[in-house]
C-alpha cells in the first residue's frame, strides 16, 4: 500500500511561471539599458584620452569640444552634443564635464530615462 505524505513540498508550475516571468522582465530590462550604459563607457574612454592628446595643449575651448566630438563620432556617440559639454578653467588646467541624459524606449509608451552626469576629467598642467 502507498503512503500519501501529510503535506507536499515544491513548487507549483503557477510558482515556477512566475518566477520565470520576473527572471524574463528583470532580462528584457537588462537587455535594452546595456547599450546605453555602453555608450556612457565611451564617452569616459573619449574623455580619458584627452588627457595624453597632444592636441589638447594649445587648443581653445571650442577646439576641445570639437575634439571631443569628432572622438565621440568615431565612436558611433550620437547622444553628446555640443551644449552638453562644459569646460571650466582654473588656472592653467581646465576641467571637462559631459552631463546629457538619454531616453531608452521600453516597451509601447514607457520610456526608461538614464541620466549621466559623472563624465569629468581635469586636463593642463
Amino acid at each position: 500500500m502507498l503512503k500519501t505524505p501529510q503535506s507536499q513540498r515544491g513548487m507549483t508550475a503557477i510558482g515556477m511561471a512566475m518566477i520565470l516571468a520576473l527572471c524574463g522582465f528583470v532580462l528584457v530590462i537588462a537587455v535594452k539599458l546595456f547599450p546605453a550604459y555602453m555608450e556612457n563607457f565611451k564617452v569616459n574612454s573619449a574623455l580619458r584620452g584627452l588627457v595624453s592628446d597632444s592636441r589638447v595643449e594649445g587648443a581653445s575651448d571650442a577646439q576641445l569640444k570639437e575634439l571631443i566630438l569628432k572622438k565621440l563620432q568615431v565612436d558611433d556617440v550620437d547622444d553628446v552634443k555640443s551644449q552638453h559639454i562644459k569646460i571650466v578653467s582654473e588656472g592653467a588646467k581646465r576641467k571637462v564635464f559631459i552631463e546629457y541624459e538619454k531616453r531608452v524606449p521600453m516597451m509601447g509608451n514607457v520610456d526608461a530615462v538614464v541620466v549621466f552626469g559623472d563624465n569629468a576629467v581635469e586636463i593642463g598642467r
